[in-house]
């Protein structure tokens, strides 16, 4: 009886999170449903748009989302203001070195889009399927990540960055 009693709440537990996961699978396509609204909005009101922040935006992500252990600064540190780098991390803590060292990140699905741009900055949205993989086993990640891009001297640098995944 006990047995049958685990498997109805095991069960429940399942349903219960793949209702959650449906959920935050459509608030994360309502977002982009309307960020792909504000680009075409931007289009067609023949706003500027920064092209090569795009640019920038896209070979951050593909630089810090592959990776062997834990991201590399120095693959990442060109796309970003020095203030972005020390909230980002680089390192994983010594107790968990060992376990680190079997897992790799990936990057699919990668799309570009561009929101507002004013006064030499630019609103960049990346949307991707990051793949980990731990001790063999692959697990795919929805991810979103809103970048503000400042064109400085040296290019377009990340100044700010709002990092999602679902």
């Amino acid at each position: 009886m006990k047995r049958y009693v685990l498997i109805v709440l095991l069960f429940i537990v399942l349903v219960g999170f793949n209702i959650f996961q449906y959920i935050e699978k459509s608030n994360l396509q309502n977002t982009l449903d309307k960020n792909e609204q504000e680009l075409d909005d931007m289009i067609e009101e023949n706003e500027t748009i920064y092209f090569d922040a795009a640019e920038t935006a896209e070979k951050f992500i593909v630089a810090y989302f592959n990776y062997e252990q834990h991201p590399k600064q120095n693959d990442v540190e060109d796309y970003l203001s020095p203030a972005i780098i020390n909230d980002l991390n680089f390192s994983s803590p010594e107790e968990y070195e060992e376990e680190m060292s079997e897992i790799t990140s990936s990057v699919s699905n990668l799309n570009i889009y561009l929101g507002d741009a004013v006064d030499g900055r630019q609103k960049v949205l990346g949307v991707f399927d990051n793949i980990l993989n731990v001790y063999g086993g692959d697990s795919t990640v929805q991810s979103l990540i809103e970048m503000d891009l400042e064109n400085t001297e040296n290019g377009w640098r990340i100044v700010d960055f709002n990092f999602f995944q679902y």
